[in-house]
């Protein structure tokens, strides 16, 4: 048999152009076994700075596979931002530039025509849309629930409001938008099993937007929303009979409690133009109308999309930051370190230098292990750092010495004073347990409604005693202005 010729494999893959995913052509018209289970389709246009967390979000909550199309004129910036999500031995990302403006539905029909046998499941989703699924966060839950009687389900729109911002926050999208309109709205993007977003009934219909409804393209269709209810007609006569349908029954709060797009689309005030700058060719013809809207125009959809409050979102993504706490060597604080640097004395020292110098290493910053200052054998000997101005106190970690003699620390007692005279005794400890420091169990104490202090000051009880420690760190906040003519004003009205 004579080899197959290249260019007759070219002329098949072009005849099936429009009519069948090109894996399903070369495979005899049989779909192969899926890699993956949920994947995200999206199309990005100047999305650089917020795509990692973008992807890092959905990724935590069972998206197992993003096919990625960039949008922007050179992909090089958004290429770099993803490359971590592509360089392990299974990427998470499959990356594709289209250089034509705006033609999302055409990158759609792309995936459908390469890669759509490679899922069960998909979504079309934009990168300013973030899929909420309160309670579960796993959309998992949302297939296994309503995959076995329905081909797609259909995830209502909320919107979010700029929630404020002049500009756009330079550190991500989930902590700085915490304010969005009462329910849920209009449009959908749906969940859909991969056999129910025809190739070819949407090369025929290219006027139909797969991403937001799927009974345009004529074929059967099983479907509905977060609530189990029948999504057929929904788009008919849109958006009057959806807003009907919504406004009905408490719809609008049940589905945003069921599970819905979280969509971020004006994010600052300078986000209306921003729109417009962005480009308005192909499908993105419909952006013009942002930058066109007068000054009322703007601030009546402010006034909408930041009706609630809502941090569910930005709770979530604490929660998975929050994490990186637990690999944590040294306790990370929870206020503000006041003492690295301060002017610090002592009793005694038995180091070289004056005791000012030997004191002040106590508060240099640095862990070492082994004692940084030193008293010389004496009755309650003492340390204290000025912290420069008064102070809410709220927290004291105390670093031991780790070559030696720890127990030496077992009793001490910690004073805090405002001007060195008088002297409030904050931690008294007497044959407490050994404790370390530079291994991360260090002594710490915590007060949250603080105490107020310029002077701290560490004795250690007895007679023929040392005190030295590695580090001494105090953090809390200082006292403002604002506080102190507050309690003036409160003493004065009390006379």
């Amino acid at each position: 048999m004579p080899p197959f010729s290249p260019k007759k494999k070219q002329s098949q893959d072009l005849a099936s152009f429009g009519k069948i995913p090109l894996a399903v052509a070369h495979n005899k018209g049989i779909w192969p076994q899926a890699r993956y289970q949920h994947v995200l389709v999206a199309c990005a246009r100047w999305e650089s700075d917020s795509i990692a967390e973008w992807l890092s979000y959905h990724r935590s909550i069972g998206f197992d596979h993003v096919y990625l199309y960039c949008n922007d004129d050179d992909p090089s910036a958004l290429y770099e931002a993803v490359l971590p999500f592509m360089m392990e031995g299974q990427p998470f990302v499959t990356f594709h530039h289209y250089r034509y403006t705006g033609e999302q539905l055409q990158m759609y029909r792309h995936f459908l025509r390469h890669h759509v046998h490679e899922t069960k499941w998909l979504m079309f989703l934009d990168v300013d849309e973030y899929v909420c699924l309160p309670g579960s966060n796993d959309i998992r839950q949302v297939s296994a629930r309503f995959g076995g009687d329905h081909d797609a389900i259909y995830l209502n729109w909320c919107g979010y409001g700029h929630s404020g911002h002049a500009t756009r926050p330079t550190d991500g999208v989930l902590r700085n938008y915490t304010m969005r309109e009462s329910g849920a709205s209009p449009f959908t993007k749906i969940l859909a099993k991969a056999g129910a977003v025809s190739y070819r009934l949407s090369y025929e219909n290219q006027h139909v937007a797969i991403h937001h409804d799927l009974f345009g393209l004529g074929a059967p269709l099983r479907a509905c929303n977060m609530l189990g209810e029948s999504m057929e007609g929904y788009y008919e006569n849109f958006p009057e009979k959806a807003w009907s349908f919504l406004n009905a029954e408490n719809r609008r709060a049940r589905l945003v409690e069921a599970g819905y797009i979280a969509h971020f689309n004006i994010r600052s005030e300078e986000d209306f133009d921003r729109r417009n700058r962005r480009g308005c060719l192909g499908d993105f013809g419909a952006q013009k109308h942002w930058g066109d809207k007068t000054a009322e125009e703007r601030a009546a959809y402010h006034a909408h999309t930041n009706e609630v409050s809502d941090s569910y979102l930005k709770d979530y993504w604490e929660s998975l930051i929050g994490k990186a706490r637990a690999g944590i060597i040294i306790p990370l604080a929870d206020w503000p370190l006041l003492s690295r640097g301060k002017r610090a004395t002592q009793s005694s020292t038995l180091h070289e230098g004056s005791r000012d110098e030997d004191a002040c290493r106590a508060v240099s910053g640095r862990l070492m292990g082994r004692p940084q200052h030193h008293t010389a054998l004496e009755d309650n000997p003492w340390w204290m750092v000025d912290l420069g101005e008064l102070c809410h106190i709220h927290e004291i970690m105390i670093f031991n010495r780790l070559d030696g003699v720890l127990e030496r620390l077992s009793s001490f007692r910690v004073e805090v004073s405002h001007d060195r005279f008088f002297w409030s005794t904050i931690i008294d400890r007497q044959g407490g347990p050994v404790f370390g420091g530079l291994d991360g169990t260090p002594f710490i104490w915590r007060d949250e409604a603080g105490v107020l202090g310029r002077f701290v000051r560490v004795t250690i009880p007895g007679t023929g005693v040392y005190l030295q420690t590695d580090q001494i760190e105090i953090f809390g906040r200082p006292f403002s202005i604002e506080e102190f003519e507050a309690q003036i004003k409160a003493l004065r009205e009390a006379v």
